[in-house]
C-alpha cells in the first residue's frame, strides 16, 4: 500500500500496483524534471485514471488578480498536458530503461478507460471552486477533446469524500 502526503493532505493509502508516482519516479527523472512538469500521481483503478494535483492554495480570480490566477491555471493545464504525455510515454515503451509505472496499470485496457484530471485543494470553500473549474475546464479544452476526458476541482472535504485522501493522516 501506498500514501502520498502532498499539500497537507494524505492521498491513499492505494494499492501499489495502482499508483503512478510520476513526482518521485525514474521516468520523470529521466526526461527531465527541469523541462517537464508534472502531476502528484497517476491512479489507475475502477476503471478510471486520474491524473490527481494537489495544492494548498489558489489565487482568488478577481479583477485586482487576474495575471496571478491566469498564471496558477496555467501552471496546472502545463502540469496536466505533461503528465498524460509523460505516462503514455511510459505506457508505449519510449523510455524502456527509466520506466517505472507499475505492471498492473500497464496492463489496464486503454481503450475503455475514462480519463479525468483532478485538481484538490486544500481547505477551500466549496463556493470558491466554480470559477477555477471554469477556467480550467476553459484551458483544457484541447486535451479533453483529444483524449475524450473530464476536469474536476474538489477541496479535501469532497477528496475525503472520494476516498482519495485520509483525512485522520493529514501532515
Amino acid at each position: 500500500m501506498i500514501t502520498i502526503n502532498e499539500s497537507g493532505m494524505s492521498f491513499g493509502p492505494f494499492d501499489d500496483s495502482c499508483v503512478f508516482w510520476a513526482e518521485k519516479s525514474q521516468l520523470y527523472q529521466k526526461v527531465g524534471k527541469s523541462k517537464v512538469k508534472t502531476v502528484e500521481f497517476v491512479l489507475a483503478e475502477d476503471n478510471k485514471l486520474q491524473f490527481l494535483e494537489a495544492k494548498s492554495s489558489s489565487p482568488k480570480p478577481t479583477p485586482d488578480n487576474t495575471t496571478k490566477f491566469d498564471d496558477f491555471i496555467n501552471e496546472i493545464f502545463l502540469k496536466f498536458l505533461h503528465s498524460i504525455n509523460l505516462y503514455y510515454s511510459g505506457i508505449l515503451g519510449r523510455h524502456e530503461t527509466s520506466n517505472d509505472i507499475p505492471d498492473g496499470i500497464k496492463e489496464i485496457d486503454n481503450q475503455s478507460i475514462s480519463i479525468k484530471f483532478v485538481l484538490v485543494i486544500k481547505g477551500h470553500e466549496i463556493d470558491w471552486l466554480p470559477p477555477i473549474q471554469e477556467a480550467l475546464v476553459q484551458k483544457m479544452v484541447p486535451i479533453s477533446a483529444i483524449w475524450n476526458s473530464d476536469v474536476a476541482v474538489i477541496n479535501d472535504v469532497m477528496a475525503a469524500r472520494y476516498r482519495l485522501i485520509n483525512r485522520e493522516r493529514e501532515d
